[in-house]
């Protein structure tokens, strides 16, 4: 129905254009007509698009109009309201550290009605298959749709990439950090401990299968102790760590640092052992990729 809405005509159609390339039209106003969007949110017929959570039922709407499911994402929000100012999509993406594989925009300089605004987004599928991740905004009259395909893990020897992650960590230790308020002066290197690995690994599995974050379980209640006990780790003590949507090794210690929380973690002089494993989420997952470490003593 969304896509055959016979009695709106439209002048121009807006393409979804490549990175950083944007097309514009103005959309006219359409004959009223009834509207219940899939979900069963019904929309006035002639109701003005002048909110971002009303075009994001629209946007919702075109995605499953071609078969896809996207999430939208408060980050990629902020991305798309720099964008309806006109701000050049690659760039605030950078700015923003959001890792594409693909990004298309979207933008409407006037805005319409529902009908006519539905219609603006439909026939343009091939353009929004494998984008799961999107943010809109709304802004004088004017929207922006931003959508992306997270950039993922690609390492052709995963052991490779667990080492340098293990010498990265060694290296921040060996400087002496600052994590937050407190300063951590040189620490001691760590060395690889299998089982560590294993409980790491336990946890990044079910990050992904169970589409949540931190540090506990919510279908077992398991603790990075307890995994490291299940794995046949006998140390006194375990601690843990885990960034999300980091590509590369170097992204993923960043990302750590960053926190004060994590860098305390990863800072700790009482460690003497380490463990880690990384992953790709799936369309369904909150993150695009994982990465758990896990340190012990």
């Amino acid at each position: 129905m969304i896509r055959r809405l016979a009695s709106i005509l439209l002048t121009g159609c807006l393409g979804f254009g490549g990175l950083g390339a944007a097309q514009t039209t103005t959309v006219p106003q359409a004959t009223p007509l009834p509207l219940t969007l899939p979900g069963g949110q019904p929309v006035e017929a002639n109701a003005v698009v002048d909110s971002a959570d009303l075009f994001d039922l629209l946007v919702q709407a075109d995605f499953r109009a071609c078969g896809q499911t996207a999430r939208r994402d408060a980050t990629l929000d902020a991305v798309a309201a720099r964008v309806a100012r006109g701000y050049s999509l690659k760039s605030e993406l950078q700015s923003a550290r959001v890792r594409a594989q693909r990004a298309n925009q979207f933008v409407l300089p006037k805005l319409g009605r529902a009908p006519a605004v539905l219609q603006a987004l439909a026939n343009q599928c091939a353009l929004r298959v494998g984008f799961t991740r999107y943010g809109v905004a709304v802004q004088d009259g004017r929207a922006a749709l931003v959508a992306v395909t997270p950039a993922q893990i690609e390492a052709d020897d995963p052991r490779a990439w667990l080492d340098r992650f293990l010498a990265l960590t060694n290296e921040a230790r060996r400087q002496g950090q600052r994590c937050g308020d407190e300063l951590f002066h040189s620490a001691a290197p760590l060395r690889w401990n299998d089982q560590l690995a294993t409980s790491a690994q336990t946890h990044l599995g079910d990050l992904i299968r169970l589409n949540f974050r931190g540090h506990i379980n919510p279908q077992t209640g398991s603790t990075p102790h307890l995994r490291a006990q299940a794995a046949g780790y006998l140390g006194a003590d375990v601690g843990e760590n885990a960034a999300y949507d980091a590509t590369t090794p170097e992204d993923a210690l960043q990302t750590l640092l960053d926190s004060p929380g994590h860098c305390r973690t990863l800072m700790n002089p009482e460690w003497r052992e380490f463990g880690a494993a990384m992953g790709n989420g799936t369309a369904d997952t909150v993150f695009a990729t994982y990465w758990v470490q896990d340190f012990g003593r």
